[in-house]
């Protein structure tokens, strides 16, 4: 009000917006409306850079974060993934055991699919019906009319009802492993292989220098997911991990006092996990679902 009437007096055309400048910046309205903004501010120079917020906590809660979470395979890694060798182990030859995996995963997104299916080509596959996905596992499917498993070795073992060939263990050799069997018996294991992102040594540097914990979380065997994890200074990893078994893993975490997590995933078998977190990061070429389920 004092400005106001001084002003009226210094020059009446400047008193009134001079008045209403002082009244917004002593009003606590400015401190309300300064976080909106500035949360609306950094969204759109996000959306610029390629990255999409979708829920207005996630920018706010990223600042605060003192955990990170990542899948492995996608997300640390480019998910990319490519054949390197195949055991044979049953009649059929190398050709056929890769037809036949090819075909059982034409009904999954995974990384690992994808790379059963490059490593064909154009080679005609067979026909497969019943085809089934257990989330986090593997696929199923019948082929003339007989039951055929492809996955982890232990779900396939269980399915079909048979003991794990020898070998198993050495034959992963860092590498991911898939199996493929029949009811019949073990038709083959093949060992596949991926890079890690570019990208991922300097950040999570950067989160190990904020003194932020991390952890890596992975379907793949408990030594594939150490390997990467140890190229990056991630000092706790765990493998052989199912949908479940990452949710639960966060609500762990989030029971500890003043625990705030962000998880980065990629696939359907994350959408669990990045519902559980406090913070979801999904990448940008992950599945439609863990996009979906994402902040970011």
């Amino acid at each position: 009000t004092v400005t106001g009437v001084a002003w009226s007096i210094i020059d009446s055309e400047r008193a009134l917006w001079i008045f209403v400048s002082v009244l917004v910046v002593a009003c606590p309205c400015a401190l309300s409306l300064a976080t909106p903004t500035a949360i609306t501010v950094a969204t759109d120079t996000l959306a610029r850079m390629g990255v999409l917020v979708t829920r207005g906590h996630a920018i706010e809660s990223l600042a605060r974060t003192n955990h990170v979470v990542f899948d492995k395979t996608g997300t640390l890694t480019y998910g990319r993934m490519r054949l390197e060798e195949v055991r044979v182990l049953g009649a059929a030859d190398e050709a056929t055991v890769k037809a036949l995996a090819a075909a059982i995963e034409q009904g999954s997104e995974h990384p690992v699919a994808a790379a059963l299916r490059d490593a064909v080509g154009d080679q005609a596959l067979p026909q497969v019906d019943q085809m089934r996905a257990h989330t986090g596992q593997g696929m199923e499917g019948r082929v003339a009319g007989e039951a055929m498993w492809i996955g982890k070795p232990h779900y396939v073992a269980e399915r079909a009802g048979l003991a794990l060939p020898d070998g198993v263990d050495a034959f992963a050799a860092g590498g991911t492993m898939v199996a493929l069997a029949s009811a019949a018996g073990w038709l083959a294991l093949f060992r596949l292989g991926d890079r890690i992102r570019a990208e991922a040594p300097g950040f999570t540097a950067r989160r190990a220098a904020e003194g932020v914990r991390m952890s890596v979380l992975s379907g793949d065997a408990p030594a594939v997911a150490e390997v990467v994890a140890a190229e990056l200074g991630i000092a706790d990893a765990h493998g052989a991990m199912t949908p479940q078994g990452k949710k639960d893993f966060i609500a762990r975490l989030q029971r500890e006092p003043q625990a705030l997590v962000t998880m980065i995933g990629d696939g359907v078998n994350d959408a669990p996990v990045l519902a559980q977190a406090q913070v979801s990061v999904a990448m940008g070429g992950g599945t439609d679902l863990a996009r979906n389920e994402a902040d970011i």
